[in-house]
């Protein structure tokens, strides 16, 4: 492999590795938004296969040994991707025993008309299909009144 191409492709994987390292950060941060961090989560793939290539075409062709760079990639990548699954999945991570009628999981205040508990029902509805969720929450059988107890 020429020194040229080595060069571009270990800068590849320096973004690459610079992307996942700002994701870190992003996630050991106080201000996290759930549809941020859904955003950023879907960007996860896209880091990966951008260092994947530059390191398969490395590993190929140049005679030094990039096995140890992959190896502390894949680590802090599935870090990060653990932390963002633990993140996304904590909305609806409730246990069996916690769940209730949708009557009295929406009852959280007593003097609450049911109109208003439809009404928050809709809005927090609107607000995880928007964000991308409900197909998690409705996959681990969860309704979105059961979400609004907490």
């Amino acid at each position: 492999m020429d020194s040229t191409r080595r060069t571009q492709l270990i800068k590849r994987r320096a973004v690459a590795k610079a992307s996942l390292t700002r994701m870190q950060y992003f996630l050991e941060s106080d201000d996290l938004k759930v549809n941020e961090i859904k955003v950023r989560f879907d960007e996860l793939p896209v880091i990966f296969n951008k260092y994947d290539t530059a390191q398969d075409e490395l590993e190929l062709h140049d005679d030094t040994d990039h096995s140890d760079d992959r190896e502390l990639f894949e680590k802090q990548y599935s870090e990060v991707k653990a932390k963002f699954n633990e993140l996304l999945h904590s909305v609806v991570e409730q246990p069996l025993s916690r769940r209730s009628s949708p009557r009295s999981s929406l009852s959280g205040h007593s003097n609450q008309s049911p109109r208003s508990h439809v009404s928050s029902t809709h809005t927090l509805s609107y607000q995880l299909l928007h964000c991308g969720l409900s197909t998690v929450i409705h996959a681990a059988g969860y309704t979105t009144a059961t979400l609004l107890r907490h």
